[in-house]
């Protein structure tokens, strides 16, 4: 029991034996008690009444009044109305704190609500979009009418960044990346790129230059070394050095060719229309390529879904499909199985080649898309990998809103799976033969 009521109690107590004193005293029983109980209902009134006005802030009462149970409680209300005050402060604080680094960071920074009208925006933003304080709640789309970026913003698919050459005028690189959050509010930051774009591109141009000045010399070279194991007998010492020498000029040629691939993958974007790609014919007209490569050593399973085509660009995903093919063969032992698979489910379309091979730790697995990153360096050049080709598909299939999963147990083999979107997927009318929607073909 606290010591408000307590308090209370004690005057309570106190006032009836009063009464009872001044009831036995004067011969007045009910007129005593009848005054007592009015003076008490008064006092309580009061006491509310009191409570009231400080509660709403009157000047007139400045601290909390009354004494006993209402005292205890005014005391209680204020002691929890400074705690709130003290955490309010700090909340503003902290709210000031942050308002003043967003308005520091170079980057522009705007807020959006739900119908992607403005709420807030920092001085970067002010300055790169011209904006004013009459500009909040106007919608972003009005003030920011770039149709890459409009486009970006009805796609709902904010993952990844997008990358405008232009921006309201300013030829410079900027990365706009918009950030869900608190239900269907936005955060739009919009990141100038420019000297990173320009490092970037300075390294790209020197790759595919320095690829291109290498061709046409190395060209040269493993022209006369041929000529040179052509003059040579069959006997002779020169033989071997030479084939050594010539299948390092081949692999030289291999490398430099995916240099120039994934150059040219990673500075153009590509261009002209879609179009419907059969991958399933195609997958079959490589069976002869894919035949010849294994040069019967491994089995095949073909798993084709021949009503289904791709919406995208046919020599890029040959590229793809190929590179996939060609690294199960070539990292997979003899007698080993090898699954392509062409299917598509809820999610999408899906391309799969499933081999028994010797597998990838699970520690490589993530870096497998680097350039030059090999598990095995010694292996991989024996078997003529370059390195890149990983690195050449994950270019490609983001090109067409794909994604690269791999799975993958040491020494059990591995499964490397292309994830293209539901948009991408295109349902043919069934062939006149077979008419089963799927093939399956076995050689090796």
């Amino acid at each position: 029991m606290s010591k408000g009521i307590l308090r209370e109690l004690t005057w309570l107590i106190t006032g009836l034996w009063l009464a009872l004193f001044v009831a036995w005293m004067s011969g007045w029983w009910w007129l005593t008690f009848s005054v007592y109980l009015l003076f008490y209902i008064a006092r309580q009134f009061y006491s509310i009444y009191r409570f009231e006005q400080w509660i709403k802030g009157a000047p007139s009462v400045s601290y909390p009044p009354g004494s006993g149970f209402w005292g205890e409680l005014g005391y209680l209300v204020s002691r929890k109305q400074r705690s709130l005050e003290k955490h309010a402060d700090l909340q503003f604080y902290k709210s000031e704190q942050f308002l003043a680094a967003s308005m520091a960071l170079p980057d522009a920074i705007i807020s959006l609500n739900e119908n992607h009208q403005i709420e807030w925006f920092n001085h970067s933003a002010k300055k790169l979009f011209k904006l004013k304080h009459s500009d909040t709640h106007r919608k972003i789309e009005n003030l920011f009418r770039h149709p890459e970026f409009i486009q970006y913003l009805k796609s709902e698919q904010y993952e990844k960044s997008l990358i405008l050459p232009v921006l309201n005028g300013i030829h410079r690189a900027f990365s706009v990346r918009l950030f869900p959050y608190f239900k269907a509010h936005k955060l739009l930051i919009v990141k100038d790129i420019h000297e990173l774009y320009n490092l970037a591109q300075i390294r790209r141009d020197f790759v595919a230059n320095a690829s291109h000045e290498l061709r046409t010399p190395l060209t040269v070279l493993n022209g006369y070394i041929e000529v040179m194991m052509d003059g040579q007998p069959a006997d002779s010492v020169w033989v071997k050095p030479l084939e050594q020498m010539h299948g390092q000029s081949v692999r030289m040629q291999s490398i430099i060719n995916d240099l120039l691939t994934l150059s040219a993958m990673e500075s153009e974007t590509l261009v002209g229309k879609e179009k419907t790609v059969p991958v399933a014919e195609i997958l079959q007209r490589m069976e002869q390529d894919v035949e010849q490569m294994s040069q019967g050593r491994h089995r095949f399973h073909f798993e084709l879904d021949k009503r289904l085509a791709l919406k995208g660009y046919e020599d890029p995903l040959k590229s793809v499909l190929m590179n996939l093919i060609s690294n199960a063969i070539r990292y997979t032992p003899d007698k080993g199985d090898i699954t392509v698979r062409w299917y598509r489910d809820e999610k999408g379309a899906h391309f799969q080649v499933d081999d028994t091979g010797i597998g990838i730790a699970q520690e490589h697995l993530s870096r497998l898309t680097e350039r030059f990153y090999r598990v095995d360096t010694a292996r991989s050049r024996d078997t003529g990998g370059t390195g890149l080709g990983l690195a050449i598909v994950k270019h490609i299939l983001e090109r067409h809103q794909a994604k690269l999963v791999i799975k993958s147990q040491y020494g059990k083999g591995s499964s490397f799976r292309c994830d293209f979107p539901l948009s991408k997927a295109v349902v043919t009318k069934p062939p006149l033969s077979p008419p089963s929607g799927a093939a399956h073909v076995q050689f090796g």
